[in-house]
């Protein structure tokens, strides 16, 4: 009884050690309340278009002075608009439905529909790269801009995000089964096994799946503990798995804060001091979050009988 006793003398110990490094204990704030401030992270900058990211090619966007640039064609495809680049002339043109725009490279002077425009910021070359005012295009091809500064995003159109059966395809279990066998639990609430994958990349999100919704994540650190946060909607709370596909499936749960717009940001550790009560032993602290192949958010149901597994962006 005495050792008993003691056992879980330590593993209150280690909970408290986890919860004072980077938290696995949840927690909910009914206000909006930061992190600790020593822990340092954001998400990356990022554009969505009708709720789906959008993919630049040969340049990420920049922002300088509150506003925002990204590579000329990138956004302007995203939004059906044709694209033209005049080199010599150092001159950018969109059209759309009968609407037009010509940037000149270097200057604040724009031409909208055969009207010159002052902007407050030039189109400019980035690193051999011709970047454009995002605001500016995107209002002007008659879009609406907002700029959410939770997640570091620019939404242009609709802000609706895609549920997972539009953005994935039905794959075979087996390949994928290893990952959990022997913990069925958690991926069905009845704890069958399904017949079907989906996989979603960091490309795809955010990405609905059906009660949850993930819509991005990133690493922090407070300089010796590395942690995850992950920003989402739907429930308080968040559990995820990492999944290493030998048996090695470690539990996460999260410490959350309410950010007062609709959503959360679950932050958990990679390492987790209750690891050395399990099968892993004195190996509990060389974990990486390198290690896994994918990662798994514990829902309740999956109606198309498939198991959501996201591929490990931070490999």
């Amino acid at each position: 009884m005495e050792g008993q006793v003691i056992v879980v003398k330590k593993m209150v110990v280690s909970l408290l050690v986890a919860a004072l490094l980077l938290p696995g204990v949840e927690t909910v704030s009914a206000a909006v309340k930061e992190f600790d401030k020593n822990i340092v992270g954001s998400p990356k900058l990022a554009v969505l278009v009708d709720g789906r990211k959008v993919k630049f090619q040969g340049g990420d966007p920049v922002s300088e002075k509150g506003r925002v640039q990204v590579p000329l064609r990138g956004v302007g495809e995203a939004l059906g608009a044709e694209v033209d680049y005049d080199e010599a002339g150092k001159k950018v043109k969109y059209t759309r439905e009968g609407k037009s725009i010509v940037l000149t490279i270097g200057s604040k002077e724009a031409v909208v529909d055969g009207r010159v425009i002052t902007m407050d910021t030039a189109a400019k070359a980035v690193k051999g790269r011709t970047y454009v005012p995002l605001r500016f295009v995107s209002e002007n091809l008659g879009e609406t801009v907002k700029w959410d500064g939770v997640g570091n995003w620019v939404w242009i159109g609709s802000q609706e995000i895609p549920h997972i059966t539009e953005v994935t395809e039905l794959e075979d279990i087996k390949p994928y089964r290893h990952y959990y066998e022997g913990y069925e639990y958690m991926s069905q609430s009845d704890g069958n096994d399904l017949d079907f994958a989906r996989i979603v990349d960091g490309d795809t999100m955010p990405v609905q799946l059906t009660k949850l919704t993930i819509m991005d994540m990133w690493m922090v650190t407070d300089g010796e503990n590395d942690g995850i946060r992950v920003r989402f909607k739907g429930a308080n709370k968040l559990t995820i798995f990492f999944l290493q596909g030998n048996g090695d499936i470690r539990r996460r749960d999260a410490y959350v804060v309410d950010q007062g717009d609709g959503t959360y940001i679950g932050q958990f550790p990679i390492v987790s001091s209750p690891d050395n009560h399990y099968k892993y032993g004195k190996d509990w602290r060389n974990y990486s979050i390198k290690d896994a192949d994918y990662l798994l958010f514990q829902v309740t149901s999956y109606p198309d009988d498939s198991i959501r597994l996201f591929s490990n962006p931070f490999k």
